[in-house]
């Protein structure tokens, strides 16, 4: 048996690539993995670890779902901004009721793809993977919808910018505009 680190508690970061649900007897916990470290245990759960984080940041997790809501309109497994000024936004596999359900970070996100078993294999930024028990289909729709939030976000970080300092330049919001139309059209294949 692999003997990992542990934690008391835990507040996400910007390492933190992926919060998975982690069971030991009858105790959930959360097993975390961190850019170029090795995993370790948390005696908090991932949606524990996920509303706290959120706390940290100045904000509670309904008040992210709701801000996601407002600047996307995604109703159903909202990803959440953790902290809007380190660039820290997460999407979730499953419902944030579900017990499996794992919190994967879009900045880590680095590919993805098929895997068997109706998994998708996830490659992280720093090259480690991990199979995740969700279909290919749907971790790519909480993918896009993540990304769909970054640029929402980034969109209107750069307005508040453009307003308060004369020196910013739009050719950053041009750039954002261009990811949303992209994604856009992505979108509209889809359906």
């Amino acid at each position: 048996m692999e003997v990992m680190n542990r934690v008391d508690s835990y507040i996400v970061n910007t390492h933190t690539m992926l919060l998975e649900p982690w069971t030991e007897g009858m105790e959930k916990k959360t097993k975390v993995y961190e850019k170029g470290a090795q995993p370790f245990i948390t005696e908090k759960q991932p949606q524990e670890i996920i509303q706290s984080s959120c706390l940290y940041f100045l904000s509670s997790y309904e008040g992210r779902k709701l801000s996601t809501k407002s600047l996307t309109n995604i109703r159903h497994k909202p990803p959440i901004v953790i902290d809007p000024v380190t660039g820290v936004y997460f999407y979730s596999t499953h419902s944030d009721t579900n017990p499996h359900n794992h919190w994967v970070s879009l900045k880590h996100t680095h590919n993805h793809h098929v895997h068997e078993g109706n998994q998708t294999r996830v490659l992280f930024m720093d090259g480690s993977e991990i199979n995740l028990p969700v279909s290919y289909q749907s971790f790519i729709q909480q993918y896009y919808k993540a990304s769909h939030l970054f640029c929402r976000a980034q969109f209107n970080l750069d307005e508040i910018r453009e307003k308060t300092e004369p020196e910013y330049t739009v050719e950053r919001q041009a750039n954002r505009l261009m990811i949303m139309e992209y994604l856009n059209r992505v979108e509209r294949k889809r359906m």
